[in-house]
Formats: C-alpha cells, sequence, structure tokens
C-alpha cells in the first residue's frame, strides 16, 4: 500500500474524551515525511495551530469543514458565504433559543456578546474568540466560511430538522451532537482534500482518510482508503471500508501503524 496523503478529523476521532491528541501521533509524524498529514476538522484555523503547531510545516490544516486550508502559515484556498446568505442566517438563526451563533473568519471567530448566558465549552472549539455587539458588522470585516450553532441542550440532532430554508445552495451539516454547521453546499471536508489532490499530484488511491461523525461523510468518499472509528455514527460506518478502535483507544494511532509502518 503506498499512501502519500493522510487525513484525520479531530474530536471523537484523533482526539481522546480530553479532548487530546496522542502523543504517539506527533511521534507517527516525524517519522513519516514522505506522508503528507492533514487536519480535516469543523474547528478553527487557530485552534489547529494552538494544538499541533510544533509540528511546524509538517502540517496541512482543513479547518472549518474545509472552509480554509493553511498550510506553513499560508492560505491555500477559502470558501467564504455570500454576504446576503450570512445576513439571513444571523437573521434567522441568531435568537433560537439556547443556542449561541458562532462566525468563523480568516483572522478570528466572532459571537455576540452576551451578559446572560456563559459561553460554556465554545471555547474548547474555538481558541481565537471575539465577543461583539453586532455580528453584521464583522460581515464585511473578515471572511466568514462557515456559521455555527451551538445547542446548550446539546440536541443538535433534533434542532436542525426545525432550522430556517437559507436556500439550496446553503447545507446545514450535522457535525456534532451539539453542534449545527451552516456553510456553501460546495463546502466540505472532501471538497478541500479533492483541492489537495490536485495541488500536490496526489491520487484518491494514495489517501487515507479517519472520521467518526456525519460531516466527513464526502472525506470517507474522495479517499480509497477510509477509516470509521468504532464509536462513529453508524450511516458513516456503512461509507468507510476499514473500522478502527475508539477514539478512547488511539484507534487512528493504531491504524496507521498497522497500514503504513
Amino acid at each position: 500500500m503506498s499512501i502519500k496523503l493522510i487525513a484525520t478529523d479531530l474530536d471523537g476521532t484523533l482526539l481522546n474524551s480530553s479532548h487530546r491528541p496522542p502523543e504517539e501521533f506527533f511521534a507517527w509524524v516525524e517519522r513519516h515525511p514522505e506522508i503528507r498529514t492533514v487536519i480535516a476538522s469543523g474547528r478553527q484555523y487557530q485552534t489547529l495551530t494552538d494544538m499541533f503547531g510544533k509540528l511546524g510545516d509538517r502540517m496541512t490544516y482543513c479547518a472549518d469543514n474545509g472552509g480554509f486550508i493553511f498550510h506553513d502559515g499560508k492560505k491555500l484556498y477559502s470558501n467564504p458565504i455570500d454576504k446576503e446568505d450570512l445576513e439571513n442566517a444571523v437573521r434567522f438563526m441568531g435568537n433560537i433559543p439556547d443556542t449561541r451563533l458562532v462566525l468563523s473568519g480568516a483572522r478570528t471567530s466572532y459571537i455576540k456578546r452576551d451578559t446572560e448566558h456563559e459561553l460554556g465549552a465554545i471555547p474548547l472549539y474555538f481558541s481565537s474568540l471575539t465577543e461583539v455587539e453586532d455580528l453584521n458588522k464583522v460581515i464585511d470585516e473578515d471572511e466568514i466560511v462557515k456559521v455555527s450553532i451551538y445547542d446548550h441542550n446539546h440536541d443538535a440532532a433534533d434542532l436542525i430538522n426545525h432550522l430556517p430554508d437559507l436556500g439550496g445552495h446553503i447545507q446545514n451539516v450535522l457535525s456534532e451532537e451539539s453542534w449545527i454547521d451552516i456553510q456553501n453546499t460546495s463546502t466540505s471536508k472532501g471538497t478541500a482534500l479533492k483541492f489537495l489532490q490536485e495541488e500536490y499530484d496526489i491520487s484518491p488511491e494514495e489517501c487515507l482518510c479517519f472520521g467518526d461523525y456525519l460531516n466527513d461523510c464526502t472525506m470517507m468518499e474522495s479517499c480509497h482508503f477510509s477509516v470509521a472509528m468504532a464509536n462513529a455514527h453508524p450511516k458513516l460506518k456503512e461509507i468507510a471500508n476499514y473500522q478502527t478502535t475508539t477514539n478512547d483507544e488511539q484507534g487512528v494511532v493504531s491504524m496507521l501503524s498497522l497500514l503504513t509502518e
């Protein structure tokens, strides 16, 4: 098996239940300079570099579910949401009870200041987060690729069925039990991986990916070798052609060692 690129999701996949990556993964990356390593996550770029920055230019970051691709501090790709769609998202999604709205930009992410409600777990996913009085005012100031709804009740799977329709070119994607991501329909981890495959002349047959949730489906379809975690969503397991142990059992590292060493 000749693998030239591996891509892995984070939460529920590479990270354990304490949201930490295994040290063995860093060691694996160092041992394999011939393989391009991609972190493909719904998290923002700044959070990813905080976590893996010590690996330097060894890493490529497919952030915000493929809304941005960064390598060695440079933005290689972005798919920003149209201004009118952003304004509609803020208008129709910004006042849903027991939720908070986060806009993901190239420079930082933005959340409306709210003195009555705590941020809760939101900073765990957005290490660079700016509180503002009006989300509409930042739309012209940054390149926004994703609008995220955080459900304090952790029932995003139900909430997504009741969201207003923003049009056929905008999609609502369930990314975790507490998160719904709103992006262009042309934005996905799969689209971002196809960009990297073309950019670096790597075929799908030379790519291996890992995931656990529904926002990983397009990534699975873009790689010949796709691996679902034992804790993955049942629909993702149907798409993947391999399965490994859970994220708490270091399933990614175990499979990497099996397939590449």
